[in-house]
């Protein structure tokens, strides 16, 4: 059996155990001491002793939380979202070291110690925040999937940060081990029927996920409990809340993700509004197939079939190479909207008679690694986004490629 480390064992000549806060099925977490820093942490490291799945399974889902929380440091990480401080390996057995939530409490221990919270001021704030932090995981392509109480912990000035990503990008954690990603299923009452039945091929998994899972969060924070229903109107269901709330839930909550808020972007906006209806919404016409899209804040456009979490409006890449899985962002600001590039090759807008190019800072970078200078000819960088008004042309890639949109604010 591979080293199972104790209270009192030091990892990597660093890292001093000190307490054994838990364990899952996949994982055991440790509080720790940074030998050189003095700090507290956590480490986690693979689940050999007490799990019922496969070494090799155990491996490969603690590798996956590992590369989520990379993504989620490499994009500047987010206050809400742990901090993963380095990853070590010591007698064959990796660690995840990562931040400790001093004084955190996870949510169920919240609710179970002080009942469900009255003051919907606190619950709404909890709301938005835990929406902030979706919104930047999906802006990195990192769909959640796994938000419930015992993934938050709180803070006794009622910070939210998220923790356990087992089952972000993708990644699926499931009763049946077995199956791998194909197919399988992650049960509990804060799941959308799409992630709960991965069977299913009628309804993509995305953003709008994490919007059901928030809305469900936001119910048991006013309850104390959920039910394994749908579209849950909390004061339908006991709970003490403001009416603007209670809708808010509902919306969020409901089977078909069609109905429900489309991101956690416009989830966060109308909760900050205090008004269930959802920001105004634009579209965009596909012009080589003369296709009209609704567009709201947060939704994006990348290329169909492609590999992590979908973009809200897929398309088929011309040469299957190109196109990013998410490719471009659309974002308002008061009235104005704004165009944000998230790929690898750059998007061009029209706006009059020429041409910009929009590339994000990643992009820049991919450019930088081959040897090719990002800025233009005058010696101007691409901005990351532009403001886009009725009419302007949105060119994926370059205007040549054939993938072009028309955008129009009603």
């Amino acid at each position: 059996m591979p080293w199972e480390p104790q209270t009192g064992d030091v990892v990597a000549d660093r890292y001093k155990l000190t307490e054994f806060l838990g364990q899952g099925g996949f994982a055991r977490v440790h509080r720790a001491v940074d030998g050189e820093t003095n700090d507290s942490v956590v480490l986690k490291h693979p689940n050999y002793t007490d799990s019922k799945n496969d070494p090799e399974l155990i491996d490969e889902y603690f590798q996956k939380e590992v590369e989520s929380l990379r993504r989620v440091s490499a994009a500047g990480g987010h206050e809400n979202v742990m901090d993963l401080y380095d990853c070590v390996e010591d007698r064959e057995v990796t660690f995840l070291v990562a931040q400790l939530v001093e004084d955190g409490l996870d949510l169920n221990e919240v609710i179970d110690r002080h009942g469900p919270i009255e003051d919907t001021e606190q619950v709404r704030q909890i709301g938005i925040d835990l929406c902030d932090a979706m919104g930047f995981l999906h802006e990195n392509e990192i769909v959640y999937r796994d938000l419930k109480p015992e993934n938050v912990l709180l803070t006794p000035d009622i910070t939210p940060t998220l923790i356990d990503f087992n089952t972000a990008t993708g990644f699926d954690p499931t009763s049946d081990p077995v199956s791998g990603d194909n197919g399988t299923t992650i049960l509990g009452p804060y799941k959308p029927r799409e992630v709960a039945d991965a069977t299913r091929t009628d309804v993509r998994q995305g953003p709008w996920s994490d919007v059901y899972s928030v809305g469900k969060t936001l119910l048991f924070l006013l309850k104390g409990s959920v039910p394994e229903k749908d579209g849950i109107n909390p004061q339908q269901f006991g709970a003490d809340c403001e009416a603007y709330l209670a809708e808010i839930v509902e919306r969020a909550t409901q089977t078909d993700h069609r109905d429900r808020y489309s991101n956690a972007t416009v989830l966060k906006a109308v909760l900050e509004a205090k008004d269930p209806t959802p920001p105004e919404t634009a579209s965009v016409v596909y012009r080589q197939q003369n296709k009209r899209f609704t567009v709201g804040p947060g939704d994006t456009i990348g290329r169909a079939g492609a590999k992590g979490p979908p973009a809200s409006i897929t398309i088929e890449d011309p040469k299957d190479e190109y196109i990013s899985s998410v490719q471009i962002q659309f974002d308002i600001e008061g009235d104005d909207w704004y165009l944000q590039d998230r790929s690898l090759n750059g998007t061009f807008v029209q706006q009059g008679s020429g041409w910009q190019r929009v590339l994000c800072e990643s992009g820049r970078e991919r450019l930088r690694e081959v040897g090719e200078d990002p800025t233009d000819r005058h010696g101007h960088v691409p901005p990351e986004s532009v403001p886009i008004h009725e009419g302007d042309l949105v060119a994926l890639v370059h205007p040549t490629y054939g993938v072009t949109f028309e955008f129009h604010t009603e």
